[in-house]
């Protein structure tokens, strides 16, 4: 119990540390990820609410041309974050989303909801790619590692209170026009209300103070950086083409997992996921302390291996209970208490990886190391929800057996070459970073 409220009590004294702009930008993403989490949650269902040819496959088809999209604009993403205000691409790629959102309810053919899906996949991920060398610039080095593990937990429980709102507005908004929860026009009133806190999100983006930019700075173009650095980035990049591939094949379809093989409806799910994010969200939040103690990359490979044998339980779920071997409700929790266990300890290392990473890399590539990141781990994003789509039309609630199997490989090869990149020898000595200027501490 005390080591409980010192350990709170240093969050909370390390929070007060955290400079004006940098506290902006945690204040979005809490917004921000409450909107996130309601449409991951309901869009896959709004998608297959819209009939014949609506299914699983094209669920698949969907992420990979969000993928395909924002693999297209990852070195573009590096040259905008450079070249203009990170503080300008954040609110643009924000009021984007908020345009992608209500596109996607509008709209609800295939041709619109491909091009609406990627215009979502390239906000997000140019966003991302401006806010990680934001907040490098805005932070020392004796609190970066507590602002970055705090905004992806911020997000994090923001998704879990989105998860648990996924799970009730179909029911709210669709009763006021007589609609069940499982209608499209509850689903779509659902998703189309997150527009709107999509835009209002980005209210604390434009109190941010920047310094002016310099215009006569030169700016090499992303493919010469690639040219010249791309050898020594090579080796933090592959794990995570690695881990992208594992994901692309099981993420995008977790909510249709629990519901085809468990035939589980909505609010319990919504629960599940809910609970999911915030244990997630708390591991995220104990990445510091761990860091401090075991090291950055100890603490990535030991999460992420003791992550695998509840994966494992999840393919394993499928099996027997597709088979009839086992009572599906009984499985359910089981399944449950895996998918949450699994969440959190493989997302513990996501923030810690990425100060890893840009702590050690040149501060003039710190956009695009962020763009190519992306890119490795979109590759697997646009490949395989292709394979896992089809394998569950093919093999309905079986095909999640050779899903969560595979996804298995893919995360212990990316361990074994965290491991043996990084930790067989020794970690590699931090670059310096130059701390926040002074305008961010205002």
């Amino acid at each position: 119990m005390l080591n409980l409220i010192s350990g709170i009590g240093l969050y909370i004294e390390k929070t007060k540390q955290f400079a004006r702009n940098a506290k902006l930008v945690l204040f979005y993403s809490a917004v921000s990820g409450l909107a996130f989490g309601v449409f991951r949650f309901l869009f896959n269902f709004y998608v297959l609410s819209l009939g014949q040819g609506y299914n699983e496959a094209f669920i698949g088809m969907l992420q990979t041309a969000a993928s395909f999209a924002t693999i297209a604009m990852a070195l573009p993403a590096a040259y905008l974050a450079e070249r203009f205000s990170q503080k300008k691409v954040m609110i643009i790629t924000g009021l984007l989303s908020g345009f992608s959102l209500l596109g996607l309810v509008v709209f609800p053919t295939k041709i619109f909801l491909i091009a609406f899906r990627m215009i979502a996949g390239v906000s997000m991920s140019v966003r991302q790619v401006a806010m990680a060398p934001f907040l490098m610039a805005n932070t020392s080095r004796e609190e970066r590692q507590w602002v970055f593990s705090f905004n992806f937990g911020l997000m994090t429980i923001s998704s879990f209170f989105g998860n648990l709102l996924g799970g009730l507005l179909p029911t709210w908004l669709g009763g006021l026009f007589n609609a069940a929860a499982t209608d499209t026009l509850s689903y779509q009133l659902s998703l189309g209300s997150m527009m709107l806190v999509t835009v209002l999100s980005i209210g604390p983006l434009a109190l941010i103070r920047m310094q002016p930019i310099d215009r006569e700075r030169k700016i090499d173009l992303p493919w010469l950086q690639l040219w010249q650095h791309g050898r020594v980035l090579s080796k933090y990049l592959i794990p995570q083409l690695a881990i992208g591939l594992g994901a692309g094949l099981m993420m995008p379809f977790m909510n249709i997992y629990f519901r085809k093989v468990y035939q589980k409806p909505d609010p319990p799910i919504a629960l599940l996921f809910a609970i999911g994010g915030l244990a997630m969200a708390i591991a995220q939040f104990l990445g510091p302390p761990l860091a401090d103690k075991y090291g950055k990359i100890r603490a990535v490979i030991i999460t992420q291996a003791l992550s695998v044998p509840f994966l494992l339980t999840l393919g394993v779920g499928a099996w027997v209970v597709t088979t009839g071997l086992q009572n599906a409700t009984a499985w359910f929790l089981i399944a449950g208490v895996a998918y949450i266990f699994r969440l959190a300890l493989m997302n513990l290392s996501n923030p810690v990886y990425q100060t890893f990473v840009l702590e050690r890399v040149p501060e003039s590539t710190q956009a695009l190391t962020m763009s190519l990141n992306s890119l490795s781990f979109q590759f697997g994003w646009f490949v395989m929800p292709q394979v896992s789509g089809w394998l569950q039309v093919s093999l309905g609630g079986m095909g999640f057996v050779p899903i969560f199997f595979t996804v298995a490989f893919f995360y212990l090869a990316a361990i074994m070459l965290e491991w043996s990149f990084f930790s067989r020898k020794g970690q590699e000595p931090v670059r310096a970073v130059a701390s926040r200027p002074a305008t961010s501490k205002q």
